[in-house]
């Protein structure tokens, strides 16, 4: 790389409350703090790492003394609202109920015009509600900068008691047309194109029509299955690749891996504009992830990644 890469991160730090049947409650901090420390981590200072999100009076402390050093906090403010929380309650079952109490202020296109110039803008949609889809066609608009985005809670829900729900993101193709690189998982990505993409067949025809709107990669995660990316190739044909999962050792804690992936692929791909390379480098920083526990743990990320 011959300069210092800067790139800006758009979501939100949530705090999250995980209550499981067993009676144990366990209070974390996590959203975009994941892509920062990961991203962070990945570069190892060779970065500007810019998080542009607005946090909640009510866990400022808590967040300002999670941010690393190196992070440029330009793009963060705090706000008198609550912050963003998160309650997830598990059955006996395995299935999960999700809540979110609080909420900070979307992001508007003043706050986020300072940082069109970066090499990169990754969006992480941490709870679906961090912009509106105008500002981010704004955003589209005004710069040349590659967007990559996490879909995440885009393809959530929320009911009159605060409850999440999965459902097709409305109008899902304007919000996937603004970036060059598209993230989201498979339970996602079913739920865009209303079938399962597993099947290779159908995986190539839900491709063809995300790279028909405008970006240039699609990679579903596949969790331990890997993952799979479309794109263009130097022909302007569409090219596949699938990358398998790659954890150093036993998974210990899956949290914030989609968030790890996204920031690893962003960090090869400025770096050689190889999607394959970009893949694997992606997959074995997420399997790294999982063999770390907490978010406390994630600075450590490169020596397994590497």
């Amino acid at each position: 790389m011959a300069h210092t890469l800067r790139i800006a991160l758009i979501g939100a730090i949530n705090r999250d409350t995980i209550r499981t049947p067993d009676g144990m409650t366990t209070e974390s901090y996590g959203g975009l703090l994941y892509s920062i420390l990961s991203l962070v981590a990945l570069m190892d200072g060779r970065a500007e790492v810019f998080p542009v999100c607005n946090v909640g009076q009510d866990v400022q402390a808590v967040v300002a003394g999670l941010l690393n050093p190196l992070v440029r906090c330009d793009g963060v403010r705090f706000v008198p609202d609550r912050n963003n929380h998160c309650f997830l309650d598990y059955d006996a079952e395995g299935r999960k109920q999700e809540t979110l109490q609080g909420g900070v202020p979307p992001l508007t296109f003043d706050r986020l015009s300072p940082f069109l110039t970066c090499d990169a803008l990754c969006f992480n949609f941490i709870t679906g509600f961090e912009l509106s889809l105008e500002t981010f066609e704004q955003v589209r608009a005004s710069t040349d900068a590659p967007i990559l985005m996490d879909v995440h809670s885009l393809t959530l829900g929320i009911d009159e008691g605060r409850r999440r729900y999965w459902r097709r993101p409305p109008d899902w193709e304007r919000w996937i047309a603004c970036a060059r690189v598209v993230q989201m998982n498979e339970r996602e990505a079913a739920l865009m194109w209303g079938t399962d993409v597993t099947g290779g067949a159908e995986m190539r025809r839900f491709g063809e029509r995300v790279l028909g709107l405008g970006p240039s990669v699609l990679v579903v995660t596949r969790g331990a299955a890997g993952s799979d990316a479309l794109f263009r190739d130097a022909d302007g044909g569409i090219a596949a690749f699938h990358a398998a999962a790659e954890p150093p050792g036993s998974p210990v804690d899956e949290t914030g891996c989609g968030d790890v992936f996204l920031m690893a692929f962003t960090v090869e791909y400025l770096r050689s504009r190889d999607v394959r390379r970009a893949s694997v480098f992606a997959n074995r920083a997420a399997g790294a992830n999982c063999c770390l526990r907490g978010i406390e743990e994630i600075g450590r990320i490169r020596e397994y990644a590497r």
